[in-house]
């Protein structure tokens, strides 16, 4: 059961980050926060996507050009260009790699006013801390999961963060065609 509430638990806190803090707060600006809290979200969001943590800059700029150039070639992960949602996945993890470590330049306007730690960010896009994560995730497993089968849920927090955007994006346009 430990193990049940960890993997519900870990899936919402991350899901409310996304959308509370890299969502609403980072790339939409809808509302604004102190310094204090921007930092303090910007930890909380750490802590609840571990593995998978997004960038809040990265994310901004590229969720930023994903609605200025919303299904168009210039969309950084649009589903309207791909077969799969694994091709689309990936295209926009080689994006977002190249905004985090800022191997392109965004377009002027896309990087106004996002939230930057670089101090902190050096520590948590580390492969390092990436690891660190996986590894507690597995010792939380092994001593908690009490069947096997249990243990098929641990990829599903190693890259838990993806994984939202990317339900959000390929069923999003898919459920259009539903209707």
């Amino acid at each position: 059961m430990a193990v049940i509430l960890f993997f519900f638990g870990h899936w919402f806190s991350s899901l409310f980050s996304q959308t509370f803090f890299l969502h609403r707060y980072a790339a939409h600006r809808m509302f604004s926060m102190s310094k204090f809290w921007e930092r303090a979200f910007y930890l909380f969001t750490y802590v609840t996507q571990g593995s998978s943590f997004l960038n809040p800059r990265a994310y901004a700029i590229m969720h930023r050009m994903h609605h200025a150039y919303s299904d168009t070639e210039k969309d950084p992960h649009s589903p309207h260009y791909f077969k799969s949602m694994f091709k689309m996945m990936w295209r926009a993890k080689d994006y977002y790699l190249d905004l985090l470590l800022r191997r392109v330049e965004p377009e002027k306007g896309f990087d106004k006013n996002i939230p930057e730690w670089p101090g902190f960010d050096r520590f948590a896009d580390s492969w390092t801390m990436r690891f660190i994560w996986v590894g507690l995730y597995i010792v939380f497993y092994v001593l908690f999961a009490t069947s096997p089968w249990m243990f098929l849920l641990l990829p599903l927090h190693f890259i838990m963060g993806p994984i939202h955007g990317g339900i959000v994006n390929w069923c999003g346009l898919h459920s259009i065609f539903l209707h």
